[in-house]
């Protein structure tokens, strides 16, 4: 599975994931599962240190689905936010062009096909 995106996680939104994990197991339970320190936890939920991209895959590995729900929005909301950022930068300096605005139109046009993929299975079940 291509995980390259773990890479582009903020150390907040990184803190928040271990946060989420914390919520179903304890410090010593979660640190079991992805093989750290429980003070390493404990430095990142304080904010001293923050999981490596090793340790978030680690958690996607981990985490029950309702867990997975979570996280996905928190991962969601933060590239979203970087990802708007940017596109804002882009549109300042006048960098928008047809290759920017295809390339979008498609990953929402896949996201839509998913959706409705997803919808036409619960209506028959």
């Amino acid at each position: 599975m291509d995980l390259r995106f773990v890479h582009l996680l903020s150390k907040d939104a990184r803190r928040k994931i271990i946060e989420v994990m914390l919520t179903r197991r304890s410090l010593r339970e979660l640190s079991s599962v992805l093989d750290v320190t429980p003070t390493a936890i404990s430095k990142y939920r304080s904010g001293a240190t923050h999981p490596s991209d090793e340790v978030i895959s680690r958690v996607l590995g981990g985490a029950s689905r309702d867990e997975l729900m979570e996280i996905s929005r928190i991962v969601f909301d933060d590239l979203y936010s970087g990802f708007t950022s940017f596109v804002e930068w882009m549109r300042e300096k006048g960098l928008i062009d047809g290759y920017v605005v295809e390339r979008l139109r498609r990953l929402v046009e896949r996201i839509e096909n998913d959706l409705e993929v997803r919808r036409s299975k619960i209506v028959v079940r």
